[in-house]
């Protein structure tokens, strides 16, 4: 199947998919202080990004507003997709969570990028940076040392550039995610057992046998929105409008 899919609608999706990423002053949440954070509900058209100059504390360490807002936002999420967030970006923000006594999230299903990658492909380097120029997916917006310095002292010439950076790094993600998903095997699943895992499409089309040692002969099923595989049990008989017959 062609990449065409690639921008396909999101229409067939019942799940609140929430894509985001930080950007902060040091890798240590006791250290450091939360500059923006990027997020985008999939199937929008473009992120939001909030920053410590949209919410500004006390002073310009003082990140508890902008915290709280995001602690908000997130905890709508039926599932959320980072790069390397269960890593960095999540236990980063638990730590705030609980510095400003918002209490812990729920426990969301989370599609980490980075180790879907690690998993399923062999290239150099596991970066976003390196993964998205691999691809032809777009590249990255640096941001120069000096911008990162007057952003970590608080200054707002260097926090707009980083909000650039985080801004970019979103729409980067999620069109990783969608490359990405076709062959994430334990996907969450975003709405009825009968549709699609992945995106929700009742447009399903069989494409031959699996064997396992566990579970025996499966079903292999391809969705013919998002070119998600997954496999069904053999003795399981999907209603006919929602099989589409290899030709």
């Amino acid at each position: 199947m062609s990449r065409a899919w690639n921008g396909f609608s999101e229409r067939f999706s019942m799940a609140k998919i929430l894509i985001y990423d930080i950007e902060c002053t040091d890798l240590d949440a006791d250290w450091g202080t939360l500059l923006c954070v990027g997020f985008k509900w999939l199937g929008d058209k473009t992120p939001t990004v909030i920053s410590i100059l949209d919410y500004p504390g006390k002073d310009v360490i003082d990140d508890s507003n902008l915290t709280k807002t995001f602690h908000e936002i997130a905890s709508q999420a039926d599932m959320v997709i980072t790069y390397f967030g269960k890593g960095f970006d999540q236990p980063w923000m638990n730590s705030k969570y609980l510095e400003h006594n918002l209490g812990w999230l729920p426990n969301t299903p989370h599609v980490d990028l980075f180790y879907i990658a690690k998993s399923n492909v062999k290239v150099s380097r596991k970066s976003l940076d390196n993964l998205v120029s691999t691809y032809s997916l777009g590249k990255k917006y640096n941001v120069s040392k000096r911008n990162w310095r007057l952003a970590k002292a608080g200054i707002e010439e260097g926090i707009k550039e980083v909000i650039k950076h985080c801004y970019v790094d979103v729409n980067l993600t999620e069109k990783l995610y969608y490359l990405f998903r076709p062959g994430i095997r334990q996907h969450p699943r975003v709405s009825g057992y009968e549709n699609c895992a992945a995106c929700g499409s009742n447009k399903l089309q069989r494409r031959g046998v699996a064997l396992s040692t566990m579970k025996g002969k499966r079903q292999r099923v391809q969705c013919m929105n998002c070119a998600h595989w997954s496999l069904r049990p053999w003795t399981e008989v999907l209603p006919k409008e929602r099989i589409v017959e290899k030709a």
